[in-house]
Parts: C-alpha cells; sequence; structure tokens
C-alpha cells in the first residue's frame, strides 16, 4: 500500500494490525513533501528529525504491546503521519501565525489539540501555511510566500488554513487540525476538493492558537472554532473525538459529550437545501452542483426541500458577524489606530461599513450585536428541528485566480466587494455556533473542485456525522489532483 493515498483511520488500522509500520508512513510522506512541496508551498516547518523520533517510537510501542488485547491500547492515531496549522503552538517550532513581529516566537508547550493528538499517537510531520493572523481566504505568507492551489498554481489555496488543504489534497498529509471564524477550514476545503468539519463552538478548545497574541488578553470568545480537514468523513469523526472537550484554560468551552454517530440510510433523512442566498448569487457551475447533489440525494430517498428559516435576514447576519468578528479583533487597538475608519460608514463596501461601526467600541452596540445573534441562532435551530442538516454552497464560486485583497471578487460577471462576497456564505454557521461539515460533491467545467457544507444543529455534531456519511457514501471518492495523482 502506498501510505500517502490512505486515509488517517485507515493508515492507523495498518499500523495497528502490523501491515505497515509508522516509519514507512512517515518515511513515504516525508520523501513526498521533499519531492512535491516546494511548489506549492503547503508546509512551511518540516520536523523531519522529530517526525521519524516519533515514529520509531510509535513503533516500538506497539512491538511491546503486540497481541490484540495489549494492542487496544494504542491510540486512534497511532503512529500516523499529520500536520498542525502553522498558528498552533508545536513544542520547539516556530508559531507565528505569519505575522512578522512573530517571526522568532518559538512555542514552549504545544497546544491543547496538538498535545491530544500526539497523545493519540499522531507523529507531527510539520506545520502548513496561513496568511497573515488567519485574516484571508487566500494564503499569502508575509513571512512564508505563497501557498497554491493543489489544482491549479494560479488560483487560490483558500485561507486560513490554506497550507493544510493543499497538503491534504496533495497527499503531502492525511489529516490537518485547522481554525474557523469566516470559513477558514471550509473554503480551503472545498477550493482543494478535499473534507472539513467546523464543530460546533465552544466544543473544542483553542488554547495555543494564534491569534490571540502570545501574552496578551484573550479576546476572541465567539465563534472561532477548531477542526480538521481530512479525505474522509470518518477521519474528521475520528479527529473531533480526539480534540474535543474541556481542557480546564478555555472556561467556555462545555463538558457536552459527543455521543455516537448516528447510523443513517438514505430514506432516514431530511435536508433542507438553499442553492444561492440574496447576498451574493453563486455561480452557474456552484447552482449545478447544488443541484445534482440535491437530486442524488433525493434519488437515493432522502427527503429534500428547498427552504431556509422563515423570515431570516442574511444581510444583517452578515452584519453581525462582521460586526462581533471586529469587536474582537480590534478590542485591544489603540484609539489612534481605529479613529481613521470613523469616516468610513457610508462604504459602499458592507465590510468597511462594519469597520466604521465597531470603530468606537461601543458596549451597549456590542451587547445588542450579541442579542441579534441569539435570535438568530434560536431561528436557525428552530428550523433544524424539521431537518437533519442544511445543504448549501461554501463560497459562490470554485477558486478564483489569485488577486489582491483591494480588488473586486468577480462572481458570474458581477463584481462584489472582497471579503464581503468570499464569507457570503460561511458565516452563518459561524454567527449560529452550528457544526458544518464540507464534502467535496463536483466540479466546474475548468475541472476545479466544488464542495458544499451540510450545517446542523449546535451540539449535533454527531448525527451530522452521520448524515455526511450518508452522502459521502453517494459521492465518488476523494478526488487527487491531477498534478499528485
Amino acid at each position: 500500500m502506498d501510505p500517502c493515498f490512505e486515509t488517517a483511520t485507515r493508515l492507523a488500522r495498518a499500523i495497528r494490525n502490523g501491515r505497515l509500520s509508522s516509519v514507512e508512513a512517515t518515511k513515504g510522506h516525508l520523501e513526498r513533501i521533499a519531492r512535491l512541496n516546494g511548489p506549492i508551498n503547503a508546509l512551511v516547518v518540516v520536523d523531519g528529525d522529530g517526525a521519524m523520533k516519533a515514529a520509531r517510537a510509535a513503533d516500538r510501542a506497539r512491538a511491546k504491546g503486540k497481541g490484540s488485547r495489549k494492542n487496544a491500547g494504542l491510540g486512534p492515531l497511532h503512529g500516523v503521519p499529520i500536520t498542525i496549522k502553522e498558528a498552533f503552538d508545536v513544542n520547539g517550532l516556530r508559531t507565528t501565525s505569519s505575522h512578522p513581529p512573530l517571526k522568532d516566537n518559538v512555542a514552549r508547550e504545544d497546544a491543547t489539540l496538538v498535545a491530544r493528538l500526539r497523545a493519540a499517537g499522531a507523529v507531527i510531520l510539520g506545520k502548513t501555511n496561513v496568511p497573515e493572523l488567519c485574516a484571508d481566504f487566500q494564503t499569502d505568507s508575509p513571512l512564508f510566500g505563497t501557498t497554491k492551489n493543489a489544482w491549479d498554481a494560479g488560483r487560490t489555496a483558500g485561507g486560513s488554513t490554506g497550507g493544510g488543504a493543499v497538503a491534504v489534497a496533495a497527499r503531502l498529509s492525511p489529516l490537518e487540525i485547522g481554525s474557523d471564524i469566516g470559513g477558514s477550514v471550509r473554503n480551503p476545503a472545498h477550493y482543494n476538493g478535499i473534507f472539513a468539519l467546523k464543530p460546533t463552538e465552544w466544543r473544542v478548545p483553542g488554547h495555543g492558537h494564534v491569534p490571540d497574541l502570545p501574552g496578551r488578553t484573550r479576546t476572541t470568545r465567539y465563534m472561532g472554532v477548531f477542526g480538521p480537514l481530512a479525505r474522509s468523513v470518518e477521519d474528521l469523526e475520528t479527529a473531533l473525538r480526539i480534540v474535543a472537550g474541556p481542557d480546564g484554560n478555555d472556561a467556555e468551552v462545555a463538558p457536552v459529550p459527543l455521543g455516537p454517530s448516528t447510523a443513517l440510510k438514505p430514506r432516514d433523512l431530511r435536508i433542507a437545501v438553499v442553492e444561492s442566498n440574496p447576498l451574493v448569487k453563486v455561480s452557474a457551475d456552484t447552482a449545478a452542483v447544488v443541484q445534482a447533489t440535491a437530486q442524488l440525494l433525493a434519488k437515493a430517498g432522502a427527503k429534500v426541500k428547498r427552504a431556509e428559516p422563515a423570515g431570516l435576514d442574511w444581510r444583517q447576519g452578515w452584519d453581525d458577524w462582521s460586526d462581533l468578528f471586529l469587536y474582537q479583533n480590534r478590542a485591544l487597538q489603540p484609539l489612534s489606530e481605529r479613529e481613521p475608519t470613523f469616516s468610513v460608514g457610508d462604504s459602499p463596501d458592507p465590510s468597511a461599513r462594519s469597520t466604521a461601526r465597531t470603530a468606537r467600541l461601543d458596549l451597549a452596540e456590542f451587547f445588542a450585536v450579541l442579542d441579534r445573534r441569539d435570535r438568530i441562532m434560536r431561528q436557525c435551530e428552530s428550523f433544524l428541528d424539521d431537518y437533519d442538516a442544511w445543504l448549501m454552497p461554501v463560497m459562490p464560486d470554485a477558486a478564483f485566480i489569485r488577486q489582491k485583497q483591494t480588488e473586486p471578487l468577480r462572481i458570474g460577471g458581477v463584481d462584489h466587494p472582497y471579503f464581503f462576497a468570499g464569507t457570503a456564505y460561511n458565516f452563518l454557521a459561524n454567527l449560529t455556533g452550528q457544526p458544518s461539515i464540507v464534502l467535496p460533491c463536483g466540479f466546474s467545467r475548468e475541472g476545479l473542485p466544488i464542495g458544499l457544507q451540510l450545517t446542523g444543529k449546535r451540539w449535533g455534531d454527531a448525527r451530522l456525522l452521520g448524515a455526511a456519511k450518508v452522502l459521502e457514501k453517494l459521492l465518488p471518492p476523494c478526488p487527487v489532483p491531477p498534478a499528485y495523482a
């Protein structure tokens, strides 16, 4: 077997059963990284010596526990090589989040998620590229350079977990851990033809993730979540079970049991579908993939209906998501940095208007945003009383040719403000805190992958995983980019 073309859970089973050693799996991935990573720049830190040391230790541990009963004590990712988003602390390695002032910052301990993955037996190959402070859906780092899309080097890799998505798609890593406050695990999964999970808000702790900046007050307390990118739903579930739960650092993380994922059949599913929303109309290719996927589910026996919460105000929801994000992001900014944006409230760009609204750090307005957030959360939760999942686009179109943030994003021949268009479909699940899973569902006419997201009820991650497994079985296998087949 070629370890680079196996999923993480299949590798774990092969290592556990003795059909493959961790050294073989790790060496295979390191050799592939050495051969292919340079042009796409997915990994920006490769810890070859550390990975091989951990792989040898994993093989020794398996040898000591040889036999089915003793091997039962091995972790669910025992000996499996994986990658970590550069924004997470990995003990002894740099953590910069591509922020030049942190270029020499070396982590002194593992982030909670990294420590849990190590305890589950994972071998860390290295760290993957991000845009500065994880604040873009292109991955262009001032410290590490640009990550290229796995399907077309001229197009965006997505972001902010762009390096990780490309690493998984190009078969440089079977599993990546990322973060998402506005689509940062979901849009790169969509752009590169892989799977991703944004869990329920506050299910997974973010201790050791930058931003927030080391040594400064923690301000990111709403909407930011942490989850896996992989090449199967099974891998998403395995990773979530490892990293979920309180850690004693992030007080918001609740001790809510994940529970078993529900074994479902197509006829068990009730799926609501949104083909396009009123903020940004999707491309014809994206609409076709939504239609084809809805038909695929319906033909298999699922109850499929075009529906959305009654009275849902998409524009107000986007404004509230943007304002809440910026209130947290700007909370520690001095007045001298905020004051120049006081006057842009009449801009045609919704992002600029949000920047102006939040610049004064008005506490009453901050709580008003939270009140409106509560209302839209109740609205969407109530809507999902009648459905197992809500199917919709991840992004308005397939991966676009890389461009400047100051340039409009053109979709279906129409120009839209860059950040507004890039978050028009991902923002909602962050605002409501609901879990969302991306699956590769089709292709554009240019041969670029198009993913769709399934969103479920808060704390309903297990049932959502069950629904995603049903759709996964109806779809072709996770695609391989032609250059990396």
